[in-house]
């Protein structure tokens, strides 16, 4: 499987920190990028941590330093206020978080480009997934889980191995192969 030696494209210019804000903001279904600043906590939670994201990875000055230290207590504060906890770094561009509540992504998990996390999902530490994955509410992926490309994975599903085929559904606890048909990200 060609996804699992890959590591995650992570944010390493200003040009490409805006075409991450610019690809969550589409995943998003958001008219501007700084819409609803006020009130949509998801989108905020989002907005920061592609902040903390290109502070963590492009800045290495005394200033941005300390700016990051600011930044990230702000990201604690808002994962506590939304119930979501990603691991910066974990996703690629185009992050659909449609929901807050009891999102748990672990620091060492690593995702491609448009995926969509739903509600009530745990993530482990040691998860590689691919491109355009769909995590659907209740799911739970145990440690060290590979999942392809263009994968659903339904509803309370628990995933207890790795899902090695590409374009298909997933569903049950444990999860089983439910269906041919995979997830397709379209804007």
């Amino acid at each position: 499987m060609n996804f699992l030696g890959r590591r995650n494209k992570v944010i390493n210019s200003k040009t490409e920190y805006y075409e991450y804000l610019e690809a969550d903001r589409q995943a998003n279904k958001k008219k501007k990028i700084h819409a609803h600043l006020f009130g949509d906590y998801t989108y905020n939670y989002l907005n920061l941590m592609r902040k903390l994201e290109y502070y963590t990875n492009c800045k290495s000055d005394i200033i941005s330093k300390i700016y990051r230290k600011f930044l990230n207590a702000r990201y604690k504060r808002l994962s506590v206020k939304t119930g979501i906890q990603i691991g910066i770094n974990s996703f690629g561009k185009g992050l659909a978080l449609f929901h807050y509540g009891s999102i748990i992504v672990n620091g060492t998990a690593q995702f491609g480009e448009f995926c969509v996390v739903q509600s009530d999902v745990n993530v482990s530490a040691g998860v590689r997934g691919g491109n355009e994955v769909y995590i659907a509410p209740g799911v739970k992926i145990l440690e060290n889980i590979a999942i392809a490309d263009n994968v659903i994975i339904g509803a309370n599903a628990v995933v207890c191995k790795d899902i090695e085929e590409p374009h298909t559904s997933w569903g049950g606890i444990p999860a089983k192969k439910i269906s041919e048909k995979g997830f397709e990200f379209k804007m």
